[in-house]
């Protein structure tokens, strides 16, 4: 029996019914099942050993999965990295830690380098499943639930309970409508999710609504959530028209032409999306059995987040890459970038006055974490600390008297404490001094920071003059972008650092050297 064991950790090839076989390697057990493994041929301490081992081969969250889900006995599904044989020989779950609600390294950069995000609707984006409100506005609300719960456990084939579904609220048109100004889609929205889509649309996210629901009920909160109708992949249903009576008059089921109208109907759906786009990260969040489906096909996500805020479904949640239960976790977890000034001459200060204010601006992005440190080099005035003064006063009365920095900079004489976890570096200071300050800063800066560049002028060297943004991405590998300062010099203390005019602020809008509008640059740059 050992043998037989540490033959099976290699390779087993087991007879199961009506002869089939099944192959499975170990060096994949962590993104494949065995289907159909409970075979009563199968000893079952050669079971337990052979399933334990790879769980142990396959600890939770190496390479984000696991296993995909949970042991589905009932279906002839084992899910070999998180189940185990117990001593009677029935599968059971081994995930005893629960879901995984603390996202890995890896699926943070997932999450926040997505390009796309598919949401799925009913007790995902909504408090309810809307064919089941209908059936309850219809008189049908509890044949109908039966049934919805046997698809999303997957004990019932979709296109089966769609078409059970429909038969039992035999609705009309105008049933629908009342129907939608009675529940309208501001009222049944999940707490949150409203906040997250508008995050997401506002960095430039795609958003799309994948529901195994129909059209005719998922529009409404697509264009409340302003949604573009293309973004929207529903079942149809198809309607009976009546010659006599000149109108439509009774459903007579769904078209099955959509892809979400059949099994593993999701991940087609996400195939279709990405025919059409170039994304590279596309990110699925659902509920149920059919959106965990969307990350375990060729061409569908690359991340399936699993959400339980209105039902918790434990094969879901145990075979989610990452499960949480409130948008607010998501909301937490969106990229913010910190930005850092180096430099606090005039030009900078007006610099860091507009940085400032965008970093502390409420837009529904919300991008910027709100502090902002400004490296400056310590100096006396009027006998204290340049440094001193400045975080008392937020202003920076040297060289740029009377002009408030704004009450989240902070002044730091610590060049390598000012750049600690920035991913924004701007560099405003004399030119001159921009190798010494880089090779500083060797090291010190994070691998995916990048930087912007206000600083006039280049470096003159013996085999011929360096911009200096190629000083900057010389010394540190990082992207740089250049915005030059203004072009007439008078009126500032500072005029060798880029000939600032304070009295000509107005010629700058917040959105003028904007974090955003640079991120933007430094893209376009690389």
């Amino acid at each position: 029996m050992c043998a037989s064991a540490r033959i099976a950790e290699r390779m087993w090839v087991v007879r199961v019914k009506r002869l089939r076989l099944v192959t499975l390697s170990v060096r994949n057990a962590g993104l494949t099942s065995f289907k159909y493994l409970r075979a009563h041929r199968l000893p079952v301490a050669l079971k337990a050993l052979f399933l334990q081992r790879l769980c142990r081969r396959c600890p939770a969250g190496v390479a984000g999965h696991c296993c995909n889900a949970a042991a589905q006995v009932k279906q002839g599904i084992w899910h070999v990295c998180c189940a185990a044989t117990a001593p009677d020989g029935s599968v059971q779950n081994r995930a005893a830690s629960g879901p995984k609600t603390r996202p890995t390294d890896r699926l943070l950069k997932l999450w926040r380098k997505a390009n796309a995000v598919c949401f799925d609707v009913d007790c995902t984006v909504t408090v309810n499943d809307s064919l089941d409100l209908l059936a309850e506005f219809m008189g049908v609300g509890e044949l109908v639930a039966a049934v919805t719960n046997k698809a999303m456990d997957g004990s019932m084939n979709l296109e089966a309970a769609l078409e059970e579904r429909l038969h039992l609220i035999n609705c009309t048109p105008a049933d629908i409508k009342r129907f939608i100004a009675a529940y309208p889609p501001s009222s049944r929205l999940v707490p949150g999710v409203e906040g997250l889509i508008k995050a997401l649309q506002a960095r430039g996210v795609a958003v799309y609504l994948i529901s195994g629901g129909f059209r005719e009920l998922t529009l409404p909160i697509g264009k409340h959530l302003e949604i573009p109708r293309e973004n929207v992949f529903a079942n149809r249903m198809n309607w009976q028209w009546d010659d006599e009576a000149g109108e439509i008059t009774k459903l007579v089921g769904f078209d099955m032409k959509e892809p979400t109208a059949h099994n593993r109907g999701k991940p087609a759906a996400i195939a279709q999306i990405r025919q059409r786009n170039p994304y590279t990260t596309v990110v699925m969040i659902g509920d149920g059995i059919t959106d965990l489906e969307a990350v375990q096909e060729t061409g569908g996500a690359d991340l399936f987040i699993g959400f339980g805020g209105v039902v918790e479904r434990p094969v879901v949640a145990a075979g989610a890459d990452w499960y949480m239960y409130d948008y607010q976790q998501l909301m937490d977890t969106l990229k913010r970038y910190t930005v850092a000034m180096i430099g606090s001459g005039a030009w900078a200060c007006a610099a860091t006055h507009i940085i400032a204010q965008n970093c502390l601006a409420r837009d529904e992005a919300d991008e910027f974490v709100d502090d902002v440190r400004m490296w400056v080099y310590e100096e006396k005035y009027q006998g204290r600390k340049l440094t001193e003064i400045i975080n008392e006063r937020h202003e920076n009365p040297k060289y740029l008297p009377g002009v408030e920095l704004g009450p989240n900079v902070m002044a730091d004489p610590d060049l390598e404490s000012t750049v600690r976890g920035a991913d924004i570096l701007v560099f405003c200071a004399p030119h001159q001094f921009i190798q010494s300050i880089c090779k500083q800063l060797i090291g010190k800066v994070k691998p995916e920071a990048f930087a912007i560049s206000l600083i006039k002028g280049m470096r003159v060297r013996p085999d011929g003059p360096q911009l200096i943004s190629q000083a900057i991405n010389k010394y540190l590998n990082i992207d740089c972008s250049v915005l030059m300062g203004a072009n007439i010099a008078g009126g500032s203390p500072a005029a060798h650092e880029g000939g600032f005019n304070s009295q000509r602020m107005d010629r700058f809008s917040p959105q003028a050297i904007s974090p955003a509008s640079c991120a933007g640059a430094a893209t376009c740059c690389r």
